[in-house]
């Protein structure tokens, strides 16, 4: 088969949880004989094509500054090159991710008779802080993009699912879910030294949904009765500005630390070191980043939302914390911190429980069914 798969951004340039995933699963496709072509905005200093692990790059129409912000004529151009694309030159099936690129992917699946998945990882739950630009455009552009005609919507978790089904209407017989996988492997590849002492560990975008506010306040409230303790923030985004305020305004200067644009081999090794993973996020389509934290023998903690509810197994492989209770939030992180044992046992099962559900092998051989099924139903 040949698969086009239409986002926005891909790595290395951007690094989310969407971008990272089909970073895992093109490369696995080609290695499983399939052709891949990814079609995504360009990127400044990037090149416009490019072959990563076999996976053709093609970055097309406006130049991002600083991605993910764009303007709405970035859309719009990209909508246009990606047609165009797509017109002239020729596909087993269309992958298009949410949301801007479902447009430009079924308009083109239809002007091309190419089947086509419109892969949705989360929804909004109408909230101000749960988009990132153009909120109460994107709330419209949201309802009426779930309901158009795609051969499949897949999802990642049966979060999404559900609220795909109650919140928008859409039917089961077009739905399939599908968990985002874990490297296992790579992961193990890494070395890194022994855990220390009190190091907490923030990995995702830097956005109003994600609440590092929320970690920087307990940061702040703990730092008299844990004076070494330290906050790596792994990420960028609109609200660092926000927090650099806040670190300056508590003198947390010493506590707190920034980095970004990880390799995924430093990324693995900031998860190894850390004693925990923290994602305090109240919209979450999965949490890959608390998979791989486990994979990597570090407990994680996190807000109850979406599919984050099967991703942590509480009181397994970390704790579930209702979401915005930072009195909640703060009492496990110090639990955690104060009680070296439960970390350990939290570290153990939350490696077996990554082992047994989030394997990338079977989960990319459904995929590759999912796609058959689709092309075969299409003639």
């Amino acid at each position: 088969m040949k698969f086009c798969m239409v986002l926005e951004f891909f790595t290395p340039h951007y690094n989310g949880g969407g971008e990272r995933r089909y970073y895992e699963l093109t490369k696995r496709l080609v290695e499983c004989g399939h052709q891949v072509d990814v079609l995504t905005m360009r990127v400044k200093d990037a090149p416009d094509h490019e072959t990563i692990n076999g996976v053709n790059i093609h970055r097309l129409g406006p130049v991002i500054e600083n991605p993910p912000i764009r303007s709405k004529s970035d859309f719009i151009k990209y909508f246009k090159c990606v047609i165009s694309w797509i017109r002239t030159h020729n596909y087993s099936i269309i992958d298009a991710q949410a949301y801007s690129p479902l447009l430009s992917g079924l308009v083109a699946s239809k002007v091309t008779k190419t089947p086509i998945i419109a892969t949705i990882y989360d929804t909004s739950c109408n909230s101000q802080d749960q988009w990132i630009q153009f909120s109460r455009l994107a709330s419209i552009a949201e309802k009426t993009l779930t309901k158009l005609p795609y051969d499949k919507i897949l999802t990642i978790s049966d979060a999404t699912y559900n609220s795909l089904v109650n919140d928008f209407g859409v039917s089961e017989s077009k739905l399939k879910m599908l968990y985002i996988g874990v490297d296992i492997k790579g992961i193990d590849k890494v070395k890194a030294e022994p855990k220390g002492e009190n190091h907490i560990l923030f990995v995702g975008r830097l956005v109003p949904h994600k609440h590092v506010d929320h970690l920087l306040e307990v940061v702040n409230n703990i730092k008299d009765k844990i004076p070494d303790i330290k906050l790596t923030i792994v990420g960028k985004g609109v609200e660092k500005d926000n927090l650099v305020e806040y670190i300056k305004e508590h003198n947390l200067e010493d506590h707190v630390e920034f980095m970004c644009d990880l390799e995924n081999d430093e990324l693995t090794y900031q998860m190894k070191i850390a004693n925990m993973l923290v994602l305090p996020s109240t919209r979450e389509g999965f949490g890959m980043v608390l998979s791989e934290a486990n994979a990597c023998h570090t407990p994680t903690v996190a807000y109850a939302s979406g599919g984050v509810v099967e991703v942590v197994e509480d009181g397994v492989s970390g704790y579930l914390i209702e979401p915005e209770n930072k009195e909640q939030l703060q009492e496990k992180i110090l639990y955690i911190l104060k009680n070296k044992d439960v970390e350990c046992e939290l570290s153990q099962k939350g490696r077996m429980h990554v082992e047994a559900k989030f394997d990338w092998d079977s989960i990319v051989n459904d995929y590759i069914k999912l796609a058959y099924e689709i092309i075969n139903n299409k003639k």
